[in-house]
């Protein structure tokens, strides 16, 4: 399992936040910092899309057109 870091939730926790997205934030401005996903496709959570940016590691899962969980994981460890 590769280390991670995520933050999930629809209240962000202080100090939290990656490259100037915050949890709770607009997918307008999700696409303004990092422009579409490469792919997106179910999360596994109801009404949520998971938009993953292949090969950085980092996704994000979309709720009602707000960021609802960012995910970093550590492509060094296997």
């Amino acid at each position: 399992m590769r280390p991670r870091f995520r933050s999930a939730g629809r209240h962000p926790p202080s100090g939290y936040s990656f490259n100037h997205i915050n949890l709770g934030d607009s997918t307008e401005k999700l696409m303004a910092q990092f422009g579409g996903p490469f792919h997106v496709g179910p999360s596994g959570l109801e009404k949520t899309d998971l938009g993953t940016y292949h090969p950085w590691p980092f996704s994000f899962e979309v709720q009602a057109d707000r960021v609802t969980s960012i995910r970093i994981n550590d492509p060094t460890v296997q």
